[in-house]
């Protein structure tokens, strides 16, 4: 399971920058159209130069102030309350560095009139505000961008720490099972028990060095499975018919661990005899390219309180769910089915082709 995420910058380089392109491109493209049809550039640039501390001022306070320490802390009211007054007094300086150095030794062909006069106050109250506008969108867009990167990361991290506890609460389970298999078999003298010894010790490797790991090689889960089979073999003896097959390459494949076994489980854990008395398990596993099948079935007798993973009991199998669709989400199907004499399991997933 992967999310695109786009890196924000967060220097205060980086954002010193694009203030410094966005200005240079406001006196561009205001300096060439003050130069009006005469093309008076010189004087254009000029008038636009002696305002641009000023805007510069006025959009940093707007910015760096009034957005971070309002709005983006949801006290719009205050940050609205704060900006119209704030505005109308730089429309006011602005007016006074029209009438005084402006107009008097740069635009001379243009009217002076007084300082509050509507009309060209109005003007520098709009020429303020769109001076303003551009920077402020895309301070939005840059914030939204940065809290959508935050929650996706919070997500990501939630789900790995969820996966966590899951893991963390289906091991102690399965090692006692384990262990007390073990206990049993060595309380008398078997040619067996060393089999059993290199068995739980190949098993306890994994749980301890591989299962936390985000992903680990098909062949190493396969492997883990193979190990527990042949203990429950061992276990079980001639009481349970069990068959284990796997197909296909498992090469440079990688899945989310304990998947498969948790169903592998359920199946010796909840394995009944059918109504002719036989008890068996089957379970084969087909990897076909990028995908893997597995069908798991087992004996069982209609109504047996063992498998409820539609009812919502079990532990494990519940765990099992909510961690596929976590990792996989719609790269999986996952069938459960029961009839008279026997209990089936279907699961499809993706594998991955690196290791993640």
């Amino acid at each position: 399971m992967q999310a695109i995420m786009i890196d924000i910058p967060r220097s205060r380089l980086g954002k010193k920058s694009v203030y410094a392109i966005y200005w240079v491109l406001y006196l561009i493209i205001f300096g060439c159209v003050q130069a009006g049809p005469d093309h008076d550039f010189r004087n254009a640039f000029a008038s636009e130069i002696i305002s641009l501390p000023m805007r510069i001022l006025f959009v940093t306070i707007v910015l760096e102030v009034l957005v971070e320490q309002f709005l983006f802390k949801k006290k719009i009211w205050l940050f609205i309350l704060i900006y119209i007054p704030l505005i109308l007094l730089f429309a006011v300086i602005q007016r006074y560095l029209d009438n005084t150095f402006i107009l008097e030794y740069f635009l001379t062909d243009w009217k002076k009139e007084p300082l509050l006069s509507a009309a060209p106050y109005i003007y520098s109250v709009f020429k303020l505000q769109f001076v303003v506008t551009i920077p402020f969108s895309v301070k939005l867009f840059y914030n939204w961008m940065r809290e959508q990167h935050r929650s996706m990361r919070m997500a990501e991290e939630k789900s790995q720490a969820e996966l966590i506890v899951l893991r963390n609460q289906f091991h102690p389970h399965f090692i006692f099972n384990v262990l007390n298999t073990l206990y049993a078999k060595t309380l008398v003298t078997s040619p067996e028990s060393a089999e059993i010894v290199s068995r739980m010790s190949s098993l306890l490797r994994f749980s301890i060095y591989e299962i936390n790991t985000r992903s680990v090689p098909l062949d190493k889960e396969i492997q883990y499975l193979e190990d527990y089979i042949s203990l429950q073999k061992v276990r079980f003896n001639q009481y349970q018919q069990i068959s284990f097959h796997v197909e296909g390459a498992r090469e440079n494949k990688f899945m989310e661990p304990f998947i498969l076994m948790t169903f592998v489980e359920n199946c010796f854990k909840h394995c009944m005899p059918n109504e002719h008395g036989d008890s068996w398990i089957t379970i084969s596993i087909s990897i076909r390219e990028e995908w893997l099948t597995a069908r798991i079935e087992n004996s069982a007798i209609l109504g047996h309180s063992g498998h409820q993973l539609h009812t919502g009991g079990g532990v494990g199998l519940e765990n099992v769910k909510r961690r596929l669709n976590l990792i996989y989400g719609e790269n999986h199907i996952l069938k459960i089915s029961q009839d008279e004499d026997s209990y089936f399991v279907y699961l499809k997933l993706k594998l991955e082709t690196n290791e993640q």
